[in-house]
């Protein structure tokens, strides 16, 4: 599992206990939390224009686009992901490649600029994770990574 940024294993645990080095069951309980009551549920264009997915990514596909459903977990270089919040931290998961938000690159500057758009705030020090427990850090963090790519 990927762990970058400024927020190590140990301080995320304590506050998403999913995230924890050897959590059993982990994808289900993540996904018990992000569809539970989601703020936001968006998808983010290769071009950054965000998608407002409503409550759902397969129902909400953006128009014209229902094939990158079937390239699971590139999905045609979009990024799907949704917004939670858990007692006082927000969380923000990712469906991607594990690797995709861990460096500079062009889906870190896809990520940061599609988040700017969102019509909800997101907090600064909210953790960005996959949906298979990688940390990528914080907001804070995402953005560092965008400036360096």
């Amino acid at each position: 599992m990927i762990t970058v940024g400024s927020i190590t294993r140990e301080q995320a645990a304590n506050q998403f206990e999913f995230l924890a080095e050897h959590f059993p069951g982990r994808r289900s309980a993540i996904r018990e939390l992000t569809h539970g009551n989601p703020e936001f549920v968006f998808w983010i264009f290769p071009n950054w224009q965000l998608h407002d997915a409503k409550t759902s990514h397969r129902d909400n596909v953006p128009r014209g686009y229902q094939y990158i459903l079937k390239d699971e977990p590139d999905y045609c270089g979009f990024l799907r992901g949704r917004v939670v919040r858990k007692l006082d931290r927000q969380l923000v998961v990712v469906y991607c490649r594990n690797e995709a938000l861990a460096n500079t690159g062009p889906a870190v500057r896809q990520f940061v600029r599609g988040l700017e758009q969102l019509p909800i705030p997101v907090d600064d020090d909210a953790l960005i994770i996959s949906d298979n427990g990688d940390i990528y850090g914080t907001l804070t963090d995402l953005f560092r990574r965008a400036e360096g790519s």
